[in-house]
This record gives structure tokens, sequence and C-alpha cells, in this order.
């Protein structure tokens, strides 16, 4: 009776460990329900909407460690549509234990969040990169303002030099706090922006707990795809429908030299490395270069369409890339940035990888193929 006793208490005592409770108490505008989105104890989504009495509110849940978070406030009955959504809410970090929210539900940056010490780090990271943020904010809304995808696309050219400081700082971050759940979650969204080297170092510093969470979980197997599609692994086969509704397959080139263009229409760094595509095509056809193209275009099928015809690429077969479907060509080959160039050897080997947010990699892709077809074809 004694031991069960003691299970009994210690299974309640570590219940009671794994709580959060998050003290809403608001001012200024009243709003008459909170909503909050985070994964529970178990890793699965959850979602609670509570209402808001006297400008006070109490959520809480079972969480066995930290968890990012969505948070945002409404009126009964109010509608909250899809692109109102990222305007309306503010991201926090849950944590077990009492935790106090305090400021204005209208007024998101006057949230204040305390008895979390990851949302203490979150805030760090924030204020590193508010200055930066800042001086980009009026591209950022010229960019969400602009109806046409085309002058969109221009307009987010000029992004680069923002996010590359956004980048070093946010890396910078991650060494400091190397154990961090804000590290996990940012480096599961920047991994393939720090690229695999700087990737691993940071996640072979992860705690085991840290390595076991959903964010270093997901870190892990991203660092897995990032792996298997470079140049040394086997291509992976894949079969779509071209512009005809004809389909091509990767496989049907096997014993061929094959160069897959993962593109869009709407990227300019595509459209203007095009025309030096279609001149080595040109050039290296007869001895035994295939290219298909792989468009990030599948909401856009009209404008990949018209801009086949117009980049004169229609010499070769054209697919689209099957974004959020069981048929991703790009989550195959873990392509993240427009244009990348992936080469296949005969024997279906990767051998060569160009782009990955690098636009001027062509040099390199002009120097392997100059290598592979400087001897005259066979006859």
């Amino acid at each position: 009776m004694t031991l069960l006793l003691l299970q009994q208490g210690f299974a309640q005592s570590t219940l009671l460990d794994n709580v959060f409770t998050l003290h809403g108490q608001l001012k200024g505008t009243h709003m008459d329900s909170v909503l909050i989105y985070y994964k529970d104890h178990n890793g699965k989504k959850t979602f609670q909407a509570r209402p808001i009495f006297n400008d006070r509110f109490i959520i809480t849940d079972s969480l066995s460690k930290p968890v990012y978070a969505i948070i945002l406030f409404k009126n009964l009955g109010e509608v909250i549509t899809d692109s109102a959504f990222e305007s309306r809410s503010r991201e926090i970090y849950l944590e077990p234990g009492p935790l106090y929210l305090s400021g204005n539900a209208a007024q998101l940056d006057s949230l204040k969040l305390t008895g979390s010490q990851s949302q203490d780090e979150w805030k760090e990271l924030s204020n590193r990169t508010a200055r930066v943020r800042a001086e980009m904010k009026p591209l950022t809304d010229k960019y969400n303002n602009e109806k046409d995808p085309e002058k969109a696309a221009e307009i987010s050219t000029q992004f680069e030099p923002y996010e590359d400081r956004i980048k070093a700082i946010t890396y910078e971050f991650f060494l400091t706090y190397p154990n961090s759940y804000v590290t996990a979650h940012e480096l599961a969204y920047y991994v393939t922006r720090e690229g695999l080297d700087s990737t691993k170092r940071i996640y072979n510093d992860f705690s085991d707990e840290l390595k076991q969470s959903d964010d270093g979980t997901a870190v892990e197997e991203e660092i897995k795809k990032m792996e298997a599609a470079l140049p040394g692994n086997m291509s992976v086969d894949f079969t779509a429908a071209d512009t005809a509704g004809n389909a091509v397959a990767l496989a049907d080139y096997k014993g061929k030299y094959v160069l897959l263009d993962f593109w869009a229409s709407w990227c300019p760094p595509c459209r203007e490395s095009n025309p030096h595509l279609v001149d080595l095509y040109k050039k290296y056809q007869t001895r035994g270069l295939n290219i298909i193209g792989i468009a990030w275009d599948d909401d856009t099928k009209e404008a990949w369409k018209k801009a086949l015809v117009k980049d004169n690429l229609t010499l070769w077969p054209n697919v689209l890339c099957g974004v959020g479907s069981d048929n991703d060509i790009g989550e195959k080959y873990a392509i993240h940035f427009v244009p990348t160039r992936v080469l296949i050897d005969p024997d279906g080997k990767i051998i060569g990888r160009f782009g990955d947010n690098n636009s001027h990699d062509d040099v390199s892709l002009d120097k392997m193929l100059l290598n592979i077809f400087s001897k005259p074809a066979d006859k």
C-alpha cells in the first residue's frame, strides 16, 4: 500500500510539473475571446479557445517541454480570414509552469509574456534583428501590396541583402544559445538558408532532449534530405505529366546525362539564366545532354506555359514540381531555392548541383559540362 501511494504521489507530482497555466490580464481594447494554437505533450497539434471575462482569461494544459505557439484575440462571431490571420496573431513560447500575459489585445506588440525563459530568448532574437526588419519594412509593404505576380517577384529580389544580414544575426544567436528551443524552432526554418555544414554544426551541439523534440527531429530529417541530394548519391526517380499530359519519367533517361532544371516563371534570376541554359542545350544536345524542366508553378500554370514559349524552353520536356503533393519532386531533391540545377550521369548518380540560392553558379555548370563533353561524341 505504501509503495502504491508513493507511485501515485510521484505520478501526480510529475503531472503537475508538466502543466502550464497561462494567466491573461489585458487592458485597452476589449476582446471577447482568446485562441491559442500549439503542440501538446504528445506532439499533437492542439487548439484552445477561451472566453475573456473582465479582460482576464486562464488557459492550462500539460506540456513536457517548451513549445512554439500562436495566440490571437477576437470578438464573438468575428471571422478571421486566412489573409488576416498573420496580422492578427502573435507568436509566443509556452513552457511548464505559471505564465503571465499582459498588454492590449488590439496592439500585439504591446503584449508581454513573463515566466517563460524561451520567450525571453525569442525576445532577445527579435531585438537583435529589429533594426534590419525596420529598414526592410518599406520594401515588405511594397511587396505585400503588389498584385502583379511578376512585379512582386521582381521586388522580392531586393530582399536578399536584408535577409543575409538577418541570417548572420540569427546564426550568432544559435551559437549563443545552442540548447534553446527557440534555436531548434528557428533552425528548422533556416536550415536551408544556413547551408548544410552550418546547420550540422548547430544541430550537433543540441542536447539529446532538444534533438528528440519536434523541431529537433525536423532539423535532423532535413539534414538527411540535403545529404541524400548531394553529388555522389543516387538520383531519386519520379514521373510527372508534361504540358501535353504525357508522362515524363527520370527512369527513361537511364544511360544518359540529364540536367534537372528547377525554376519558376515568377523567378527573375531563373528567367535571366534561361537564355544561357538554351545555349548550353544547343551546344551539347548532340553530345548527349538532356534537360528536364521542373517548375514551381503549380498554382500559376498559365504563366508557366507562357514562359516556356517566351524563353524557348519547349526544346526539352517540362513538368510541374508537384509542390505539397506526395510526388513533390523538389522535396525529393531538397530544393528550397530556384534556380537550382542537378546533373545526373548515365548511371543515375548525382554528379553536380548548382544554384541553391547562388544565382551566379552558371560558371561551375559550364565547367562541368565542358569537361564531360570535351571529347567528340562517339560515332
